[in-house]
């Protein structure tokens, strides 16, 4: 199968299956677990701890002995990580869940942009991941359909069939999934792989500064992640639709964000190219999401606030390629998986320390707290990127 319709291929089953398990879980924590909002966000903290430890080695191994072992591999662990949340409603039990799939994320983290990179010589690889990102989204409204069906009949039922994809999709990716680009880098260890990435960061005059651009991004995101459903049951409170059960509502929400995805990345994959054009877009949108985010927090109105919130969605749908095409036009081959997973790992840091905080300032001041900080650190990833843009426009 060729290297981009695979790449495709893979993005879109992985939304599937991730949107039906976290549509179902959110709702699975909510009602049936009845987690409080600091223990979902300690959820998220999980995830983040897991990425500490393990994305930049799994980044390593893909790029020294094989980016499709490390692919498959991942998706096994991800699938075992779903299967072991069902077990119980214990608060623990699901915290190590988290930690279990994360840890199997890792090893699709980077390696598997970093394959298709490679395996396509980066020939229009902006449109590649525009194109995977805006056929996920509509996968993940399948994912949402699949969900609302499945839950209806048992919460818990959407997120065994999401394992069950991730299993069966490693099994099909052992036969079909090539590696015709990659070549085995046995001569020196994983930690001079590592150091390797880490010097090619901090020698180019772009990536030292997308480090801190990583990092906020990672700060920022714990919070909202953690807490939009939380925070948009509670405003759905005051609307029309307060009588509908929370699976009704959680499944239109996710639906709405990604029509609204698929919108946005149409319009990127219209109007972005690569070079600097990349960077603007990547500016503009940001700025969006952190208007989207005010209003979303101030706004009296309950119908005027969920607007701002899907604005802010809308545009955070549009960055994530632009993310990840910086990264890879940007990194040689051999450090390609190292690199992004280095940033990933950079983007965890970020999200530790945001847990950390965002959990504070739930305990101390609410959820208006949180979507203040989380709009003002949107404006210094903001700041990185006008530095960048500025930096290519000299040497352009």
């Amino acid at each position: 199968m060729d290297a981009r319709k695979l790449y495709i291929f893979q993005v879109a089953i992985l939304n599937l299956a991730m949107t039906m398990m976290m549509t179902a879980a959110i709702v699975y924590r909510i009602d049936l677990a009845k987690l409080e909002p600091y223990q979902l966000i300690l959820l998220g903290t999980a995830l983040e701890i897991a990425v500490i430890f393990f994305e930049v080695p799994t980044g390593v191994v893909a790029d020294k002995y094989s980016r499709k072992l490390s692919v498959v591999i991942g998706y096994i662990i991800i699938g075992l990580g779903f299967f072991v949340e069902l077990l119980t409603l214990d608060f623990i039990w699901i915290f190590v869940a988290q930690i279990i799939w994360c840890f199997g994320y890792t090893f699709i983290s980077g390696a598997l942009d970093a394959w298709v990179s490679d395996e396509t010589d980066n020939q229009d690889i902006e449109y590649t991941f525009i194109k995977a990102n805006t056929i996920s989204k509509v996968m993940t409204i399948i994912g949402i359909i699949g969900a609302f069906g499945l839950g209806i009949i048992d919460v818990r039922l959407p997120m065994l069939v999401s394992g069950i994809l991730y299993i069966l999709l490693s099994f099909f990716l052992m036969v079909f999934m090539k590696e015709h680009a990659f070549r085995k880098k046995m001569d020196h260890s994983m930690v001079h792989q590592f150091r390797l990435g880490l010097k090619h960061i901090f020698r180019h005059p772009m990536l030292k500064i997308f480090v801190v651009t990583a990092f906020l991004l990672g700060l920022y995101s714990e919070g909202i992640d953690r807490l939009e459903e939380f925070i948009i049951l509670d405003k759905v409170d005051m609307t029309f639709l307060k009588d509908l059960p929370s699976i009704y509502i959680v499944s239109m929400m996710h639906m709405m964000m990604a029509i609204l995805g698929v919108i946005m990345l149409l319009i990127v994959k219209r109007y972005v190219k690569e070079g600097i054009k990349t960077y603007q877009w990547f500016f503009v949108l940001i700025l969006f999401m952190s208007l989207g985010l005010l209003v979303f927090a101030y706004m009296g109105n309950a119908y005027v606030s969920l607007l701002g919130f899907f604005f802010f969605r809308m545009t955070r749908q549009g960055i994530d390629p632009l993310y990840t095409s910086v990264m890879a036009r940007q990194t040689p081959s051999n450090i390609k998986a190292t690199v992004m997973s280095t940033f990933g790992q950079i983007d965890g840091i970020g999200q530790i320390l945001s847990g950390i905080l965002m959990t504070t300032l739930a305990f101390i001041l609410g959820t208006q707290a949180i979507l203040t900080v989380t709009a003002t650190i949107l404006l210094g990833v903001a700041y990185t990127l006008f530095l960048m843009i500025q930096k290519l426009k000299i040497n352009a």
